[in-house]
């Protein structure tokens, strides 16, 4: 990487740092980082910075969500920017101002990590805070780089590591990393962090890291490192560079770290006061976990509490009224497949094609009859929203006007996500949480499981499931267990953010075939001679293929910007 792309990292992001004018009319690093009070300032940026990775504020994909791309709903407006990606896949060109046609800013990842760096150089200048809360500030910002290190090995593989705030004087021809050196890095920034890092905070301090978040980022790390993409003898497709996308090697005692790292999570959860909600209410349970803030299931949250931003209006679809009745960002019926009944069975949709339609009444019916988390997580057509139940701002209103949006074609599935506005009423922000204790349960039953411990696979893997009201799974053949863990993650994780990378990690074998790539369904309904969406509207339903999604080998990872590519240091990943 060399100059024109880091030194635009060590200026630029400098200047944002020190725009705050003080009463001489000048501001410096010294001046900022004189007072509790300038720090703080920096150190509430360095959070917002790096926690807002992959979403709206942090710059990445149109919408602040993976979900059109991951599976999991439909791809918005034909204008949007998610179209591109459904259409021609990932590339390293730049496209609408951005250096790459990719779900990821590359730089942003880089500026969050300089102003972190900044903050940890700089804060024993601060004469009114004493050298222990100091040390906790430097403990802080060495957890937020190994968290956003942890998302660019997800996302890149192996990439440059930056150990300090890099100004123009140093060498910032940096290349890529091993896949095996961008893991260490992780791991030992993650290890420092826990050291120096309190337990908990007061409440005033909540959403600041814990030792607890420094041990969800070093399992989520090694986790990732077990799954099949890294931890293979041969990459995915071959590269100039394969140790930067792959181990090069199986190693079965990669799954045996991800599970000592996860059950270190857990036993320092159930020392500290955090555990799964479980209550035996699984609707109540579930919604309370994914939405109310501060709540004892989430480790850390990103805390982006703008009311009214673009950030939240693409999940929130009571923010407009009619709104979720006329966009397209409908609940496709491949994902639907995935939820259980209630009572623990799977439900039986109409397949593509079925010949003939089925009586909406038939719909309701089947809708009725899903699992807790479904029902808190969508709201199916001319249902009120579960997820409010009785407050009149989710509500099923009539929309009067579907115009060229209406009931069938691509757009409006099989429901519309609610998910994150679990008794929200009004409130229109939500706080996007990053680790949940479930995603420790469910990597812990993933790697027994790999590790042939059926039996701690299921007991891990029954925590989430029984907590969402569905009876105990069973079955201890691996192949099966695995796609049933898989299936887990999917439905507890919905619009999480998880499932586009998760997915890609495993290397699904139909990942091409219905999954994030090939034949898109979406159910379609009947109304016939009306564009008022009344309940009454509805005759019958049906499953059709909507759009077919561009897949590639290639996507298992991201591009990294052509015009870094173009300077000659850093290896592009395979197949841009």
């Amino acid at each position: 990487m060399m100059a024109a792309g880091l030194l635009f990292l060590a200026t630029a992001c400098q200047k944002e740092f020190l725009q705050k004018p003080d009463t001489t009319g000048t501001t410096t690093v010294e001046t900022v980082f004189s007072t509790r009070v300038g720090v703080e300032s920096a150190l509430a940026n360095a959070y917002r910075s790096s926690l807002g990775q992959g979403l709206w504020p942090d710059g990445s994909i149109n919408n602040g969500t993976l979900p059109g791309i991951s599976g999991e709903a439909s791809y918005g407006e034909s204008w949007m920017s998610l179209s591109i990606f459904i259409n021609s896949g990932f590339t390293p060109a730049g496209w609408d101002s951005r250096p790459a046609q990719s779900p990821d800013n590359f730089f942003t990842n880089f500026s969050a990590i300089r102003k972190c760096f900044i903050v940890l150089e700089n804060v024993d200048e601060a004469v009114d805070m004493d050298n222990a809360a100091k040390a906790i500030v430097k403990a802080e910002m060495k957890g937020l780089i190994a968290y956003r290190y942890l998302g660019l090995f997800i996302r890149y593989g192996g990439v440059p590591l930056v150990t300090k705030a890099l100004e123009s004087t140093d060498d910032l021809n940096i290349p890529r990393a091993s896949l095996q050196s961008t893991l260490d890095h992780i791991l030992s920034l993650a290890n420092e962090a826990y050291t120096g890092l309190p337990d908990s905070w007061e409440s005033k301090y909540a959403g600041r890291l814990t030792r607890g978040a420094a041990l969800a980022i070093k399992a989520r790390a090694l986790t990732f490192a077990a799954r099949p993409l890294f931890n293979s003898a041969e990459p995915y497709l071959a590269s100039p560079a394969d140790s930067v996308i792959s181990f090069k090697s199986y190693n079965a005692q990669r799954w045996v770290d991800a599970i000592q790292a996860n059950e270190a999570v857990l036993t320092w959860a159930g020392q500290f006061g955090y555990a799964m909600i479980d209550t035996d209410n699984p609707l109540d349970d579930y919604g309370t976990a994914t939405s109310l803030p501060n709540n004892a299931e989430v480790l850390l949250a990103f805390k982006y509490n703008v009311p009214g931003d673009k950030f939240f209006r693409f999940y929130n679809p009571a923010v407009n009224g009619e709104r979720y009745l006329i966009d397209n960002y409908g609940l496709p019926t491949n994902f639907l497949e995935n939820y259980y009944k209630a009572d623990g069975t799977d439900q039986q949709w109409p397949g593509a094609g079925e010949s003939n339609a089925r009586p909406f009444s038939d719909y309701l019916a089947r809708m009725n009859q899903l699992e807790p988390r479904f029902l808190a997580d969508n709201m199916p057509h001319t249902m009120d929203a579960r997820n409010n139940a009785g407050d009149n701002t989710w509500t099923y209103r009539v929309a009067g006007k579907g115009g060229n949006k209406g009931p069938s074609g691509r757009g409006r599935g099989a429901a519309v996500a609610t998910k994150f506005y679990y008794k929200a009423g009004t409130r229109n922000w939500f706080e996007f949480p990053l680790f949940r204790i479930p995603e420790f349960y469910l990597s812990l039953a993933e790697a027994y499981n790999e590790t042939d411990n059926p039996g701690a696979a299921l007991q891990n893997l029954n925590k989430v499931h029984e907590r969402a009201g569905l009876p105990a799974l069973a079955g201890t053949d691996k192949q099966a267990l695995r796609k049933t863990i898989q299936r887990e993650w999917a439905i507890e994780f919905f619009y999480e953010n998880r499932r586009f990378f998760d997915v890609r990690h495993w290397k699904l074998e139909n990942i091409g075939n219905g999954v994030l790539g090939g034949p898109v369904r979406e159910l379609q309904f009947t109304i016939p001679g009306s564009d008022n969406l009344s309940a009454s509207s509805y005759t019958n339903y049906y499953d059709q293929v909507v759009y077919t999604a561009y897949w590639d080998p290639k996507m298992f990872l991201l591009p990294i910007p052509q015009a870094e590519i173009d300077k000659g240091i850093l290896v592009q990943n395979p197949g841009y």
